[in-house]
């Protein structure tokens, strides 16, 4: 029997349309809902759980100050690193307060106190600034300012005790309390008074071995420069500087000790203490150095502000002694 190709391909057809419309009401279901829920089951397959989340560990109170306390000391030894102090905000403070006290005191600046919270540490910054400022420039003004008591007086006896060379007598020494500064003042007395007497009898009272020892050897070099100049020529000098010109006609010896004192005199008169580095002995040049320094400074602090004249700040030698003339001005 034969079958015709139309009603075969009308068959082909219809399997077709039958294996589609399978397909469609499988697909159908698949996207049915889950009962009680808003998704549905190819939704349902890819979800995925929620991770676990750790809990940290709490810090204890105690482990806080210890991590503060350790910040606050390497802060202290570093000079930096308050910030790392995170638990205890007046231990943060205080780093803050106790760093600039220190940076103060290193700079001599007092405009750093006045950054400081603590009135009290605020205060001691102040006084502190001035001791230094009035010892190191030889300066009594600096010590006026200070409010402490017994620091203002500790600051007023350095300074005596320092001023050997400005005393009439051992006997100005006596208002100093402190017992080694007041025997400081009485040694620097002597020292000065047998160099202006050219005398080393008053060496003899300086307890200092050192200092004594200085004494009797400056005293000594002064007297054979003074015999060295009976023993040449008559010639009458106008001042040290045709003195040192007329030293190299001396002895090689005497010509080395002419010129030395020649300088020192000339550093004091001149204010320069490139003199003092012309000196070949170098005791004579250390207390050269010494004297002249404090001597310049004083006299050209004083000048400025006498002048009122900023530019003669510029010719002090110490820089925080320079900076606080400028900031008079």
């Amino acid at each position: 029997m034969n079958i015709s190709k139309g009603k075969i391909l009308n068959w082909l057809i219809f399997i077709v349309v039958i294996i589609i419309l399978l397909g469609s009401l499988f697909y159908l279901q698949s996207r049915t809902k889950v009962p009680g829920s808003s998704q549905t089951i190819e939704e349902k397959t890819i979800v995925t759980q929620p991770r676990k989340q750790f809990a940290v560990p709490e810090v204890s109170e105690n482990e806080k100050q210890n991590q503060d306390n350790d910040a606050f000391n390497q802060a202290l030894l570093s000079g930096t690193g308050c910030e790392k102090i995170k638990f205890n905000d007046e231990l943060k403070q205080l780093c803050l307060d106790t760093l600039a006290f220190n940076e103060a005191r290193d700079k001599q600046d007092e405009k750093i106190c006045a950054t400081i919270a603590d009135a009290n540490l605020k205060t001691k910054c102040y006084d502190q600034v001035y001791l230094d400022l009035g010892v190191k420039g030889m300066d009594k003004n600096f010590c006026e300012k200070i409010t402490d008591t017994t620091i203002k007086q500790n600051c007023l006896d350095k300074i005596l005790a320092f001023s050997g060379g400005t005393l009439k007598s051992a006997a100005d020494c006596s208002s100093i309390s402190d017992a080694v500064l007041k025997q400081t003042c009485i040694n620097n007395f002597y020292y000065q008074d047998s160099l202006n007497k050219t005398d080393a009898k008053s060496c003899g009272n300086i307890t200092d071995a050192d200092l004594q020892k200085r004494c009797v050897e400056t005293v000594q070099k002064s007297i054979q420069i003074n015999e060295a100049i009976k023993n040449q020529s008559s010639a009458t000098y106008q001042s040290n500087e045709e003195k040192l010109k007329n030293c190299d006609s001396l002895d090689a010896k005497s010509s080395s000790i002419c010129k030395d004192q020649a300088n020192f005199n000339l550093a004091a008169e001149k204010k320069d203490l490139d003199y003092c580095k012309n000196i070949t002995d170098s005791a004579m040049q250390a207390n050269c150095i010494q004297t002249q320094s404090v001597t310049i400074n004083n006299y050209y602090l004083k000048q400025a502000i006498r002048l009122k004249d900023s530019s003669l700040c510029q010719k002090i030698l110490d820089s925080a002694l320079m900076s606080t003339c400028l900031s008079s001005f």
